[in-house]
C-alpha cells in the first residue's frame, strides 16, 4: 500500500513524498532507516487522473537504477545472501520510495519468492524486460552476468535518449522564453506605449493595429488566456497518456522534419540492443520479440515487432517478416537474415545496435547545428515584427512634427 509522508531531514528541512509499505508502522520504519524524523504518515487512496499524475513523479532515475543493478550483480557474484544484499542496498539508497520497494522485496524473499517474482510485483520500477531477463538468469544460473548485461542495456538506452532530449529541450526552452517575454510585453508594457500613438490619430501600420488590439484584449482577459493555455497543455498531456492519444502522437512525431529521422534511428538502436540482450540471456525468440516490442517506446514500431513475433510463432523468420515493414530499413533486415543463417543473431544485433547508436549520435550533432540558425531566424522575425510595430509609428510621428 502507498503512504504519503511528511518528515524532517538531518538539516531540519521538511520534505514530503510517497512510500510503499504493508503498514503505517512499516512505512515509518523505512523512513527512520533513512535518518528522517517522521512528522506524519497517511494512507493514500488514488484513482483516475490523480493516480496517473502521482505515478509520473514517483520511481527512480536511470542512474539510480543502473547503480542498483550493478551493486546487486557484485553482491550475487560475492555469494552474499539476497536479503543481506537488499538490506545493504536499501540502507544506502537516498530515495525513500525506492527504499520502500526494496523493503517489500526483502519481505517477499523471506516468504520464499524468487527474485523475478518479487520484481514483477513492482511494474512501476521494474520493466517487463528486466523481470524476464532476471527470470532467465535465475533459470540458467548466470544471474550475475545477466544483471551486468541489464545495467549496460539501461545505461546505453538512457544515454542515447538523453542526447536526443538535450537537443530538443534547447529550442523548446528558447521558444518558451520568447513567448513568455512576448506575453509580458504585449500585456503590460506595450499598451502604455500605444496610448500615445492612439492619441495622435496618426495612420498606423496593420501590424501596429494588431498589436494595439492584442494589448487591449490581453489587458482585459490575460487571466482567461493564461487559464486556457494551461488547460490546453494539461488536456494534451492527459490525452497523450491514453492509448489512442499515444498512437496519434507516435504517428505525428515520426512525421516531424529533421526530428523523425533521428527518432527512427534511436528506435532501431533500442530494438537491436534490447533484442540482442534478451536473446543472449537465453530467452526464446518469440518472447524476446514480444518484450522488445513492448518496451521500444513507439506504438508503430511496437505493432510491427509484435506482428513479427506472431508470424515467427507460426514458423516465419524475423528477417522475412520485417522485410515488408517500412520502419525497418533493408540493410537491417539483411543483417538480421545473416544472423539467423549463421546462428549468431545476438552478436549481429549488437553490431546493428552500435551502428544505429553512432548514426543517431551523428544526427543529433547535425540537428543541433541546424536548429540554432533556424531558432535565430524565428526569433529575429518575432522581434522584428514587435520592433517594426512600435518604431515605425513613432518615426512617422516624429517626421510629422518636423
Amino acid at each position: 500500500m502507498k503512504y504519503k509522508y511528511k518528515a524532517r531531514n538531518q538539516a531540519g528541512e521538511i520534505q514530503e513524498g510517497f512510500v510503499e509499505a504493508t503498514t503505517i508502522a512499516n512505512a515509518t520504519l523505512v523512513l527512520q532507516q533513512h535518518n528522517l524524523v517522521v512528522v506524519s504518515v497517511k494512507p493514500v487512496q488514488e484513482s483516475g487522473l490523480l493516480s496517473g499524475l502521482s505515478h509520473a513523479w514517483e520511481g527512480i532515475s536511470a542512474k539510480e537504477f543502473v547503480i542498483f543493478t550493478r551493486q546487486l550483480a557484485v553482491m550475487i557474484e560475492a555469494k552474499v545472501p539476497l536479503t543481506v544484499a537488499f538490506k545493504s542496498i536499501a540502507s544506502q539508497t537516498a530515495n525513500p520510495y525506492f527504499a520502500s520497494v526494496l523493503s517489500r522485496i526483502i519481505s517477499d524473499i523471506d516468504e520464499g519468492k524468487t527474485l523475478s517474482e518479487c520484481f514483477q510485483k513492482h511494474p512501476n520500477v521494474f520493466s517487463e524486460l528486466f523481470v524476464n531477463m532476471v527470470q532467465s538468469g535465475e533459470i540458467s544460473g548466470n544471474l550475475q552476468k545477466t544483471l551486468e548485461d541489464l545495467a549496460d542495456n539501461i545505461e546505453k538506452n538512457h544515454t542515447l535518449t538523453q542526447k536526443v532530449k538535450g537537443v530538443l529541450y534547447y529550442p523548446a526552452f528558447i521558444l518558451s522564453a520568447f513567448f513568455i517575454v512576448a506575453f509580458i510585453m504585449i500585456t503590460f508594457v506595450i499598451p502604455k506605449l500605444m496610448t500615445m500613438l492612439k492619441e495622435t490619430n496618426a495612420q498606423l501600420p496593420i501590424t501596429t493595429k494588431i498589436l494595439i488590439w492584442s494589448g487591449d484584449f490581453m489587458q482585459k482577459w490575460w487571466w482567461a488566456v493564461l487559464l486556457a493555455v494551461i488547460a490546453a497543455i494539461a488536456g494534451v498531456i492527459y490525452y497523450v497518456r491514453t492509448e489512442e492519444g499515444k498512437k496519434e502522437f507516435d504517428v505525428a512525431i515520426l512525421k516531424v522534419p529533421l526530428v523523425s529521422r533521428v527518432l527512427r534511428y534511436v528506435y532501431l538502436a533500442r530494438f537491436s540492443e534490447n533484442l540482442s540482450t534478451l536473446v543472449r540471456s537465453g530467452l526464446p525468440i518469440v518472447t524476446s520479440l514480444q518484450i522488445s516490442g513492448k518496451v521500444i517506446g513507439n506504438s508503430l514500431f511496437e505493432m510491427d515487432i509484435l506482428e513479427t513475433a506472431e508470424k515467427v510463432k507460426t514458423g516465419g523468420s524475423i528477417s522475412g517478416e520485417l522485410a515488408g515493414k517500412p520502419n525497418f530499413p533493408p540493410m537491417m533486415v539483411q543483417m538480421i537474415k545473416v544472423g539467423e543463417d549463421t546462428g549468431k543473431l545476438d552478436s549481429t544485433l549488437e553490431t546493428m545496435s552500435k551502428f544505429y547508436t553512432r548514426e543517431a549520435d551523428q544526427m543529433v550533432s547535425n540537428l543541433s547545428s541546424i536548429l540554432e540558425p533556424v531558432l535565430i531566424v524565428i526569433l529575429g522575425v518575432g522581434v522584428g515584427i514587435l520592433v517594426f510595430s512600435i518604431i515605425v509609428p513613432i518615426y512617422n510621428i516624429a517626421q510629422g512634427i518636423k
